[in-house]
């Protein structure tokens, strides 16, 4: 799956940002180095396209760390990362924003040039390579869609509501799909249109897409890769595991036995995923929900812990992880829960369960690579009303995109328009200057807060947001299909 050092770099220097060009191609002072002497080089696209994949691995730097702090499945515990959105305090003015936003309008209009310049100059263009910046322009967009409350879809263009830009991602995509001759490709482009659909609510092309991508590939992966020794490395791979006793980003207890997803056991950093065939799965159960369809859903959740239970997993040493906590109260190791045999409830109502935290100071623990979950068949089995099946989904949910950037995503929070974008375009609204933060998700750090009882050994989480979830599911800002 990894551990392939790759080596990509962004040729012709362009980078256009979502309201201004930082580079100019057209203003070089190296005449070796011009746009036309650039694209009359031998098969540019190749190298084109190896900057737009090294360019997707910096989106995701640049969102997946603080949209994993701007959720319950992590918790900044010192001052190297994000200080703010923990208590979802996501201001405009917040670098962090800004570099997000940009990140991803420069994968958008480098998918661009490599369409509208690229190609053009490369007669040697395959059609799956313009299925792929296709692809990519199309996964820029959905993540504009997914993760803000508006964001431009052009350089100093007004900035369009997340459905308008989820919407551009899916003629990207099913253009992608429809020029590509190779069936894993297939696949992937399938999940991403089931992903948009769902995010748009539209439950018949999101089961339809989802149903093709497991026709497809019943295993299909697609991930990012990094490169430590030529960059980019991985950001949250540092902030889980690399950078070791300083344990910046912590756990909520509950999913203590997933963490560090990424823990450089290879022989660079990890990839992370970016398309899965558990998504479909999970799709398809959330509609069989919506549509009263209680058995169905079980059997697509059942299907996606199947495939779950046979992703990749590693062993390693992670006794450096002390599990301490930010102070107050101390910074000593063991603030945290991090024995096996501590029991967690999911809320101060919920059952006390095992298995959930790893044993570290004793040396090798096994986690997982790609996905993982808490839940079994059995469990799911036991599922007899609608509502507990969709808090067990959104527990999957929770569980198998851990890491990647998807749970603040499920809880409706979205980032806002960046103060750098604001200022540059005179079509930037005040309202799109505001994050959203649906009314029923608890603010100032709550939904990292638990009680943990050494002596007692157990943990009782303060909010059960999957609950919450589900409690609020008519609202518009979650749950796509209801």
């Amino acid at each position: 799956m990894k551990k392939k050092i790759i080596y990509i770099g962004l040729i012709g220097s362009l980078t256009l940002t979502a309201g201004c060009e930082l580079l100019d191609p057209t203003e070089v002072v190296n005449p070796n180095l011009t746009e036309e002497a650039i694209l009359a080089t031998s098969n540019p696209m190749v190298a084109w396209l190896a900057g737009v994949e090294r360019q997707a691995a910096i989106v995701l730097n640049n969102y997946v760390t603080i949209s994993e702090i701007a959720s319950d499945n992590y918790v900044n515990t010192k001052t190297f990362y994000n200080q703010s959105l923990d208590k979802l305090e996501i201001k405009f003015k917040d670098s962090d924003i800004n570099a997000a936003q940009f990140a991803i309008a420069d994968l958008r209009e480098s998918a661009v040039y490599g369409l509208t310049k690229v190609l053009p100059a490369d007669e040697n263009t395959t059609a799956d390579q313009e299925a792929e910046l296709y692809f990519f322009k199309g996964y820029a967009e959905l993540l504009a869609g997914e993760l803000f409350v508006a964001l431009p879809a052009e350089p100093l263009g007004p900035a369009l509501a997340p459905e308008e830009n989820i919407r551009l991602a899916i003629e990207d995509f099913e253009k992608a799909l429809t020029l590509t001759t190779n069936a894993d490709r297939k696949a992937g482009y399938n999940i991403a249109l089931a992903r948009a659909y769902y995010r748009l609510g539209d439950k018949d092309n999101a089961k339809k897409y989802a149903d093709s991508a497991i026709a497809a590939n019943p295993n299909y992966l697609r991930v990012v890769q990094f490169d430590d020794a030529n960059g980019p490395s991985n950001t949250m791979e540092d902030a889980i595991f690399d950078r070791n006793t300083f344990d910046d980003l912590q756990p909520l207890p509950r999913l203590d036995f997933l963490d560090p997803k990424y823990n450089g056991t290879g022989d660079t950093a990890d990839p992370i995923a970016i398309l899965k065939i558990e998504e479909a799965h999970l799709i398809l159960a959330e509609a069989a929900l919506a549509n009263n369809q209680l058995e169905v859903a079980k059997g697509s959740m059942k299907n996606a812990v199947s495939v779950v239970k046979a992703r990749q997993v590693e062993t390693f040493n992670d006794a450096a992880e002390g599990r301490p906590q930010a102070t107050p109260p101390s910074v000593s190791a063991g603030d945290r829960p991090d024995q096996a045999g501590i029991l967690v409830a999911a809320s101060p109502a919920g059952a006390l369960r095992a298995g959930l935290v790893l044993n570290r100071q004793a040396g090798a623990v096994t986690v997982p690579a790609v996905s993982g979950t808490s839940v079994t068949p059995a469990e799911i089995d036991a599922l007899s009303s609608e509502d507990a099946a969709l808090q067990t989904l959104y527990l999957m949910r929770q569980e198998v995109f851990i890491a990647e950037g998807r749970r603040m995503v499920d809880l409706g929070v979205r980032f806002p328009v960046s103060e750098v974008e604001a200022l540059s375009n005179p079509l930037i609204t005040n309202e799109q200057t505001q994050a959203f933060v649906p009314s029923f998700i608890p603010e100032g750090g709550v939904i990292d807060q638990f009680t943990y009882d050494k002596s007692a050994k157990t943990v009782v989480i303060d909010v059960n947001l999957n609950r919450v979830l589900v409690e609020n599911k008519t609202s518009p800002a979650v749950l796509p299909f209801h």
